[in-house]
């Protein structure tokens, strides 16, 4: 049988030092013997190659958190359109310093704007507050002038007007149109409102004594009570003078009024003819009593004459039926009485009354009695009463002319001696004053009664009378051409001729160095120094009426000076 031999390992068999002893090697031969270490007093260190990727791992953390920190926020802007505006390449400023750019461009959820992501630098990150405004600067032509004109070379930008709030925001509304005005600049924000839109818009200038004070900031359409409202700024200490009795008024273009008062051309400064404009004054007696609050509220007048006319409170009402024309008067036509405005139509139509067998024109008028100086303004019984005596003694409404070149009538209310008498009467429901035809109306009858009276004459009797008497003067004619003829007419002259000398004769006794002429001098002068006497004591009486009593102190009366 073969022999089996055995390799003894440590991985095989593992000597027991407590069973067996160690063999002893042999003398012959000594062997070094290593020292065995156990593991658990011989630790293992960490190579120094590791500390490289640590360090570079650690460094990649720290950049990467630097770069991220200092990124600063990022914001989300909605805009209508998305025109001028590209990601990566459009910034975004602040008083023309770059503080962020676009990263991003989509289209919002209802396809109804665009919705930018801008990226804001981390010192600007202050800026983002509620009330914080974002609009794009592009070029602009608009009633502030031009604007954005730099962009043409620089290319679009978005803006960025610093809030005012302490809440911070990172979604906003962009502005489709630059704000007139900057937060934060001291003046007085108030509200013009309007009935209709003129031509006032974003930038037009507000106007006090001439002088340019502030502006129109927009222009809304309030669907609640369908007004136009103007929020508008006035700048710095001009904002003090604004008080809660100020007025304002529209300027905007030429204003050409024509009426009952004639035409009236009103116009601004070249810029509210071009851009619109409004000007405003402090009110009554121009102290300010009660300045204006932030936000107030004011009426936006179409002119100044509109709030200057006085104020009427209608308490008596009456209808006028008028057989003449009413072409040229108008509804806000004025109510006078004796050049003074007392009322005003409020009403022409043959609707008041619809079955008037005449035809007459009803016109309805509103009169305040407070502006009547003997009637009651505050007894609305006794002002009716008042005024039905007064058209009893001869009150009277007619229509007359306000402007020859308008030809814009007017009602007058004047008192006509010698009217028939008159009352006032129910007709159709309204209390009617009695009326006369106007002026030229009764110019018109006369002349037609004029007319009827001479086509009344018989003119054919009259033509053949004439011709009668032109026969007889042609007759008397030829008899004095007889006469002249005769030998007694030819005589004449040479009879006229010889009187003719006597008289010369006679007046040769004038000459100056006759007697007669003489005399006629004399007296002539004595006439004249009486007449000088006569004026000199009239005019001492008039200066010292007294002497007539007493007598000239000095004993004689002197001529008055510079008289002969």
């Amino acid at each position: 049988m073969p022999r089996k031999t055995h390799r003894n390992t440590m991985s095989d068999v593992s000597p027991d030092p407590a069973s067996s002893p160690a063999p002893e090697p042999p003398k012959s031969a000594a062997v070094p013997v290593a020292p065995v270490l156990h593991k658990a007093h011989h630790p293992r260190g960490i190579s120094i190659v590791w500390f490289i990727p640590i360090v570079a791992a650690l460094v990649g953390l720290w950049l990467v958190w630097q770069h991220y920190s200092g990124k600063g926020p990022l914001v989300e802007i909605r805009f209508e359109t998305a025109e001028g505006i590209e990601a990566g390449k459009t910034g975004v400023q602040c008083r023309s310093v770059r503080i962020g750019l676009v990263e991003g461009v989509r289209l919002a959820a209802d396809l109804k704007g665009v919705v930018t992501k801008v990226r804001i630098d981390r010192s600007a990150a202050g800026l983002l507050r509620a009330d914080t405004r974002f609009w794009v600067v592009r070029p602009r032509f608009g009633g502030s002038g031009i604007s954005g004109l730099g962009t043409l070379v620089s290319g679009t930008f978005i803006e960025l007007d610093p809030g005012r709030s302490e809440t911070a925001e990172d979604s906003f509304v962009g502005l489709e149109n630059p704000p007139v005005t900057p937060q934060g600049v001291p003046g007085l924000h108030v509200t013009l409102v309007a009935s209709k839109a003129g031509s006032i818009g974003p930038g037009s200038p507000i106007m006090y004594k001439g002088i340019r004070v502030g502006r129109v900031e927009t222009q809304i359409f309030n669907r609640q009570n369908g007004r136009v409202e103007y929020p508008a700024f006035i700048e710095g200490d001009f904002g003090k003078l604004v008080s809660k009795r100020a007025r304002f008024w529209n300027v905007s273009g030429v204003d050409v009024e024509m009426g009952a008062n004639g035409i009236r051309v009103r116009t601004g400064t070249l810029e509210s003819i071009l851009a619109g404009g409004v000007a405003f004054e402090i009110g009554h007696g121009g102290a300010i009593t009660e300045p204006a609050a932030d936000g107030a509220v004011f009426q936006l007048y179409d002119s100044q004459e509109e709030f200057q006319l006085p104020s009427f409170e209608a308490r008596l009402t009456y209808m006028l039926l008028f057989k003449d024309s009413v072409r040229g008067l108008s509804p806000d036509a004025p109510v006078e009485f004796r050049g003074i405005r007392v009322g005003t139509v409020t009403g022409i139509s043959f609707e008041y009354l619809p079955n008037d067998p005449e035809r007459r024109v009803p016109v309805i008028i509103a009169i305040d009695p407070a502006l009547f100086s003997n009637m009651p303004a505050n007894d609305i019984n006794a002002a009716g009463a008042a005024m039905a005596q007064s058209v009893k003694d001869g009150l009277r409404a007619t229509l007359r002319t306000g402007s020859l070149l308008t030809g814009a009538l007017f009602v007058d209310l004047d008192v006509q001696p010698g009217s028939p008498p008159a009352e006032i009467v129910e007709v159709g429901g309204y209390s009617t004053l009695p009326t006369i035809s106007s002026g030229l109306t009764r110019l018109q009858d006369k002349f037609t009664a004029l007319l009827d009276k001479v086509q009344g004459l018989k003119i054919e009797d009259t033509v053949d009378n004439a011709t009668q008497a032109l026969a007889e003067i042609k007759k008397a004619a030829a008899g004095l051409g007889k006469v002249m003829e005769s030998k007694e007419t030819q005589a004449l002259p040479n009879d006229l001729r010889k009187s003719l000398a006597a008289l010369e004769k006679t007046l040769r006794g004038f000459n100056e160095n006759s007697d007669m002429y003489r005399d006629l001098l004399n007296m002539i002068t004595d006439l004249r120094s009486a007449l000088r006497s006569i004026d000199s004591l009239s005019s001492t009486i008039e200066r010292q009426p007294n002497s007539l009593l007493f007598g000239n102190p000095k004993g004689k009366v002197k001529p008055p000076v510079g008289k002969p």
